[in-house]
C-alpha cells in the first residue's frame, strides 16, 4: 500500500549531517568540486544548527564564512560523485566537532538541544464515514505521513511499511483504542518503544463543502499512553483534500520536533553536580555503561570513585535540570532512581518504564 517507506530509523548521530546534496559548475572538474565541497559543508552546518534549534531563532543563526564552516568541520565524506563538463555532483555527508558548534551557538545567545529521543512509530489512522482506515488502500492520511522528507531531527518518527506482518499486528480499532499489548508488538518490531497513534477525522461543511480536518495525537510509551493533543486544520479556498492532509502531517511532524527540543533545551547557567551508584553485570557492561554516559548531552565529566566488577561509583557534572538528564539518560536505556534502600542515586541498564 501506498509508498514504501523504510521500516526502521537510522539511530540519530546528532553532530552528523548525511546526504547533502552537491552540484557545482566552474571552469573545470576540479574547481567545481572544490566549489561544491564548500557549498556542501556550508548547507551541511546550517541544517545542523536548524536542526537543533527552535524555528523562533532560525531567522537569527549565525552566518559563517567558508574558512569558519571548515574549521568547524571534523571530517566528511562523498558518494555518488559524477564529473562533466566543469561540473561536479555528489551527496556528502559532513561530522561537525560538537565543541565548536556548541560555542557559535552560545555566541550568538541562542538556546539550543542536542538530546536525541528514541525512535517514535507514527500509525495513521483515517476516519470518513464513519469508518477507521490504517493498513487500507487508499489511506490518505498514511500516504501524507509516508510522504514527508525522511526525519533528520532530534525526534525520529518513523512509518510503518504496512505489509502483512504489520497488518496481522494491529489494526485501525485496536490502534484508537490504544490496546496496550498490540502497541508494544508493533513498536518492537520496528525497534520503537513510543508509539504515536495519529487519527484524523475529515469533515465536510454542508453550507460550503469547505473541508477541516480534526486530529487526536496519543502518543504511547510501552504500551502506556502518556500524551495526547488534540489539532485542527481548516482548508483554504481552492485547496484539495490531499493538500490538506499532505500539510496537517507536516504541521504535526514539525510541533512533535519543536516540542521535543522545547523541553530538552540545554540552560547554560544550570549546572548539577550528581554522586551515583551504578550496578554492573561484568566488564562489558561497565564499558557499555560509561560510552552512554559519556554520548548524554550536556554531560560534562565523568568521574570514578570507586570500580569493581559489579558496582561503580561514580561523580556526574552536567549541564541543565535534573529531569533533563533522567529524559536524556532513558533515550540510551539508561534509568536514573532514587534507592532508598541504599540511600543513593542509582542508574541501572536495561529497558526502564
Amino acid at each position: 500500500m501506498g509508498p514504501s517507506v523504510s521500516a526502521y530509523a537510522q539511530a540519530v548521530d546528532v553532530f552528523t549531517v548525511r546526504s547533502v546534496p552537491v552540484d557545482a559548475r566552474a571552469a573545470d572538474e576540479l574547481t567545481a568540486k572544490s566549489v561544491g565541497i564548500a557549498a556542501g559543508q556550508k548547507s551541511a552546518l546550517n541544517g545542523l544548527l536548524r536542526r537543533l534549534t527552535l524555528q523562533a531563532d532560525h531567522d537569527r543563526l549565525p552566518s559563517v564564512d567558508d574558512k569558519a564552516v571548515t574549521q568547524l568541520v571534523r571530517d566528511y565524506s562523498i558518494e555518488g560523485e559524477k564529473f562533466g563538463g566543469g561540473r561536479y555532483i555528489a551527496s556528502l555527508t559532513a561530522r561537525f566537532k560538537p565543541d565548536g558548534v556548541r560555542s557559535l551557538l552560545r555566541r550568538a545567545e541562542i538556546p539550543f538541544a542536542e538530546t536525541a529521543s528514541q525512535p517514535i512509530l507514527v500509525l495513521p489512522v483515517f476516519q470518513t464515514a464513519g469508518a477507521s482506515s490504517l493498513w487500507d488502500d487508499p489511506n490518505p492520511w498514511y500516504t501524507a505521513w509516508a510522504g514527508l522528507p525522511r526525519s533528520d531531527g532530534l525526534l525520529p518518527l518513523v512509518i510503518p511499511v504496512g505489509d502483512l506482518s504489520d497488518v496481522a499486528v494491529i489494526g485501525a480499532e485496536q490502534a484508537v483504542q490504544g490496546q496496550a499489548e498490540r502497541l508494544i508488538e508493533i513498536g518492537s518490531k520496528y525497534d520503537a518503544r513510543n508509539v504515536m497513534v495519529v487519527t484524523a477525522t475529515l469533515r465536510i461543511s454542508p453550507g460550503n463543502g469547505a473541508l477541516a480536518l480534526e486530529t487526536l495525537s496519543s502518543v504511547y510509551h510501552d504500551g502506556e499512553a502518556r500524551q495526547t493533543t488534540i489539532r485542527r486544520f481548516d482548508s483554504v479556498p481552492g485547496q484539495s483534500r490531499d493538500d490538506l492532509l499532505a500539510g496537517a502531517a507536516a504541521a504535526l511532524s514539525v510541533e512533535a520536533n519543536e516540542s521535543w527540543k522545547r523541553d530538552n533545551l540545554l540552560d547554560e547557567g544550570s549546572a548539577s553536580n550528581m554522586a551515583v551508584r551504578v550496578p554492573l553485570s561484568g566488564l562489558d557492561n561497565w564499558l557499555d555503561i560509561r560510552g552512554k554516559l559519556r554520548g548524554i548531552a550536556g554531560m560534562k565529566e565523568v568521574a570514578v570513585d570507586r570500580l569493581s566488577t559489579s558496582m561503580a561509583e561514580l561523580r556526574l557534572s552536567f549541564t541543565g535540570s535534573p529531569s533533563q538528564f533522567r529524559l536524556a539518560l532513558a533515550q540510551h536505556d539508561l534509568d536514573l532512581q532514587y534507592d532508598l534502600q541504599e540511600a543513593a542515586w542509582t542508574i541501572r541498564s536495561g529497558r526502564v518504564r
